[in-house]
């Protein structure tokens, strides 16, 4: 218990410096893995070099990032030109149903207003994309030593291991970790880019406005398991609530990527992932409550790939065997199982 207070304490005061390290050990697997992705293309009679497929794997997350923040950071004056329109469109929406209801005392704006504040969107997109811009930085650092260190990895294994059979082992681990967290983030991205895209072309064929930024806040919320797709629906159907003013477009979106969310979350989704992360979902969302507590938004995005790595640790010793057990799925750790017991 003194263990797990003190590991609790360390969490939750190193967060500024153990965030970033946690989302460069991420992307420092991720590149890696599309690099060895890109140098498999032939190259002539050979391969592709080594140092062009990470330039390459670079170079694409690179314009990535800045696409996202070309689009986030590019409509913020407008977005915040357009929050007050939305309060007095939300006023006269309130004042129409007391109408039709027959309620006849209703708080003024400006104490309905200190209630409901739009403008609380906008800061937490503002501070959202600060800290994301702010810890970009070091996130790209820690990533580029990482590469750095790559070479010499092992030979530290091996010192650390001190014995051959304890080095393998400790590379099993290794290797299980980053190949389960790269399908993850792999398989995420891809529906999460086709709930994007999909979302986008609804918001655009109903009007709504700054169709591109929900798009991309859809993709992003749907890294966060659950949650993430209720969010997602949620906030453009409210936008198109209060742009609009009948409920057609409401209906129309709300439902619209309410299906999608369906679609791609409980069908789509499933069938690519299969039983590849082999985790229980009641056990995933008591990992995004307990690391969204400790972390805030960035440990909701963590909070799959930090639980897949904690799992597959606890399947390779025997004392810590049954925790495997009850984070899986189906309770199946028979590999972890046999690993454990050599």
């Amino acid at each position: 218990m003194l263990i797990m207070l003190v590991s609790l304490v360390l969490l939750y005061f190193g967060q500024d410096f153990l965030i970033p390290l946690v989302l460069g050990l991420m992307a420092w697997s991720v590149l890696d893995a599309l690099a060895n992705h890109i140098g498999s293309i032939p190259f002539g009679s050979r391969h592709m070099p080594r140092w062009l497929a990470m330039l390459l794997s670079v170079l694409a997350l690179m314009l990535v990032l800045l696409l996202i923040y070309q689009i986030l950071v590019g409509q913020g004056p407008a977005i915040e030109a357009a929050v007050p329109v939305y309060q007095e469109n939300f006023i006269r929406m309130i004042n129409d149903l007391a109408g039709q209801y027959g309620i006849k005392e209703l708080p003024t704006s400006d104490t309905l207003m200190q209630k409901i504040d739009f403008s609380l969107l906008l800061g937490w997109l503002g501070s959202s994309v600060g800290y994301l811009v702010s810890t970009l930085l070091l996130i790209l650092m820690y990533t580029g030593f990482l590469f750095a260190e790559q070479r010499v990895m092992m030979n530290k294994i091996n010192a650390l291991a001190g014995d051959p059979e304890k080095a393998a082992k400790m590379h099993r681990i290794i290797v299980e970790i980053s190949s389960r967290i790269q399908n993850y983030i792999w398989i995420k991205t891809v529906v999460s880019t086709a709930t994007g895209v999909l979302s986008y072309i609804i918001l655009k064929m109903v009007g709504v406005d700054f169709a591109a930024v929900w798009a991309l806040l859809i993709f992003m919320l749907n890294y966060i398991p659950n949650i993430g797709s209720i969010v997602g629906v949620a906030m453009p159907a409210l936008l198109t609530l209060m742009q609009f003013d009948t409920l057609t477009p409401f209906f129309i979106v709300a439902i619209g990527l309410g299906a999608i969310q369906f679609a791609i979350g409980n069908l789509v989704e499933p069938a690519l992932m299969g039983k590849s992360l082999n985790l229980s979902p009641f056990m995933i969302i008591l990992s995004l409550t307990f690391w969204g507590l400790l972390w805030g938004i960035p440990g909701m995005f963590l909070s799959v790939p930090i639980t897949v790595m904690f799992a597959i640790v606890c399947a390779r010793f025997r004392p810590t065997r049954g925790v495997a057990i009850i984070l899986s799925g189906d309770g199946n750790v028979t590999y972890e199982k046999e690993q454990a017991a050599s």
